[in-house]
């Protein structure tokens, strides 16, 4: 459950990492912001935004409200506390992502 997860370097070349764990559905995006650090501004850091979502619509077409979001580090250890993170919210509502909607069933939120 949620281990196959690439290396920082995947993301600090600019990709984006999707996956599923039975109807969580989850995106991990990098990004960079001025440093705060930095007073001239020119600076960047990077950092990690994970959004959480259940199935089985994408992201787009699910209501915002339905969806959680969190940023980390951009780093390895920042991804691990995101990989954590991700297995956290799955244990702590197991029954409802264990339960998979057919996409014949419903409609999308939005």
């Amino acid at each position: 459950m949620l281990t196959e997860f690439p290396i920082y370097h995947y993301f600090h070349n600019g990709n984006a990492f999707s996956g599923a764990e039975n109807n969580m559905r989850y995106i991990l995006v990098p990004g960079k912001k001025p440093d705060p650090e930095d007073e001239s501004g020119k600076r960047k850091v990077e950092f990690l935004t994970v959004t959480i979502w259940p199935g089985p619509w994408s992201l787009e077409h699910t209501a915002d409200e339905k969806q959680q979001s969190r940023e980390f580090e951009g780093n390895q250890a920042g991804l691990d506390k995101a990989v954590a993170w991700l297995a956290d919210v799955y244990q702590a509502a197991q029954e409802t992502w264990d339960v998979i909607p057919s996409i014949l069933d419903c409609e999308p939120d939005k």
